[in-house]
């Protein structure tokens, strides 16, 4: 079944913040007595449409439509700020024993992703969500929160605000899965997005396809938008850390006043953490070295992290209101210390560059994003596990991790050139991730780029991971 736009199936009936509570309630009852999450069992796996009712100022009277502009306007002038209403938004919400995620559909977007071996929502939410100007061909932009995927470019793009057909494409007991279409009217061309959950993973698998039906090339950008606060507690926390394979930054000269000069060296940027943005400003990465990128709070030992293909979508933005703001855009104005936009693009810098796509073409790629904790950091993320080895220039100590995003059984070691320094044997799974500090001796002290991990087994192959050094010092 096609549902378009704004008319939906209806089973069931809940408020958003007695669902979004629920979700956090059924990740505790995964801990045991002690606080810790118990070992990986069979869990429940289900797809359920039901109806999410979230509060919103009510700015739908001020959309307005002009004649010949296929997109909807707003006047922010009429918008009645003080006056809160309770939208109803169908929503798909997709379980499995480590993960909750919660769609809404009809809007292109990921709204909740709830992490239950820490019981944490790793998403952004506005208490009530509320609009402000934007620059793009609509001029304004809705602050709810979630995941969007944009099109064409320029600021948000414009298909956050446009209605997109939805459907199950998928509800199997390999598989749970809706796909969601959208046409960009000004370009004519076609995004469908569609999101699946495997009973076994933490992580959700998105594949998005861009095509063009019309005569003519079209040059686009197609960007995807997670509103990321890892920890738990819907906002950055102090030591979150913004992790992104590349050697160099560059910052627009509009935002050089609070952000730095540009380019600036990657591993030696303030910028790598929040408490060093002194004001809000986005940068971007100059080139990636792998097809991942992350946020990790250091404070609640916790991330999430997207992996993608470094060819197909190069470009790598990162926005934030910078540390500790105040103006955060809390519907209800209640004090918030921010997200963090990490911006993800088949362009290589945001927002201006377009790429070409000739009248029949299309372009399409597979990602995933997924939490993950205990790990320290991050050096390292696939699909399957996040990886981090990292070495303090201060003490010498070794941090060792490996969470993955299933139930994982192979070995790590740790190599200096042709020696072998460590191995452990493991079977893990997102609710026991392996971490281990290693004092190195003074025979193993050496510059982190010579040491290296050995992670795999002789049955699913192996990979390499090269030392870093530990931001923190």
């Amino acid at each position: 079944m096609i549902h378009p736009g704004p008319l939906f199936s209806r089973r069931r009936r809940h408020p958003a913040w007695l669902l979004l509570a629920a979700a956090v309630t059924a990740g505790a009852l995964a801990s045991n007595a002690t606080g810790q999450p118990r070992g990986a069992e069979d869990g429940p796996f289900s797809l359920e449409v039901v109806t999410l009712r979230i509060p919103q100022v009510d700015y739908e009277p001020a959309l307005y439509y002009r004649d010949g502009d296929p997109y909807p306007h707003l006047d922010l002038q009429q918008v009645d700020r003080q006056r809160t209403v309770r939208k109803d938004y169908a929503a798909v919400v997709l379980e499995n024993r480590y993960v909750r995620i919660t769609l809404l559909p009809a809007m292109g977007r990921v709204y909740s992703f709830v992490y239950k071996p820490t019981a944490h929502e790793t998403l952004w939410h506005n208490d009530i969500a509320t609009v402000g100007g934007a620059a793009n061909d609509t001029g304004w932009w809705l602050w709810i929160g979630g995941i969007e995927y944009t099109l064409p470019g320029d600021e948000h793009g414009t298909t956050w605000a446009l209605p997109w057909e939805w459907r199950v494409a998928e509800d199997s007991a390999r598989r749970k899965s809706v796909r969601m279409q959208v046409r960009e009217p000004g370009t004519g061309l076609e995004e469908t997005v569609e999101i699946s959950l495997l009973p076994d993973r933490a992580f959700f698998e998105t594949t998005i396809r861009v095509a063009n039906p019309t005569e003519d090339t079209v040059d686009y950008a197609h960007w995807v938008n997670p509103q990321w606060a890892p920890g738990g507690r819907n906002e950055l926390t102090d030591r979150t850390e913004f992790i992104i394979p590349t050697e160099r930054i560059s910052i627009e000269d509009r935002w050089q006043a609070n952000l730095g000069v540009s380019p600036q060296d990657w591993a030696t940027s303030p910028l790598r953490f929040i408490d060093g943005w002194s004001a809000m400003g986005d940068l971007m990465a100059d080139g990636l070295a792998d097809g991942f990128y992350s946020a990790y709070s250091h404070d609640a030992e916790e991330g999430i992290v997207r992996v993608f293909d470094p060819e197909v979508t190069p470009g790598v933005d990162v926005w934030t209101y910078g540390h500790r703001p105040t103006g955060i855009p809390m519907g209800s104005g209640a004090p918030n210390a921010g997200y963090v936009e990490m911006w993800g693009g088949t362009s290589r810098t945001y927002p201006d560059e377009r790429r070409p796509l000739g009248p029949g073409e299309s372009v399409g790629w597979t990602e995933w994003m997924y939490p993950y904790q205990g790990t320290g950091g991050l050096t390292f993320a696939n699909r399957d596990f996040a990886v981090t080895l990292r070495v303090s220039a201060d003490t010498g100590r070794a941090t060792v991790a490996l969470c993955p995003s299933g139930a994982w059984r192979g070995t790590v070691e740790l190599w200096r050139g042709e020696a072998q320094l460590r191995r452990w044997d493991l079977e893990i799974d997102p609710t026991t991730p392996f971490a281990e500090s290693i004092d190195l001796d003074v025979a193993d002290a050496v510059d982190p780029a010579d040491l290296r991990l050995r992670v795999g087994s002789d049955r699913d192959g192996w990979i390499d991971v090269a030392g870093e050094v530990d931001p923190q010092g």
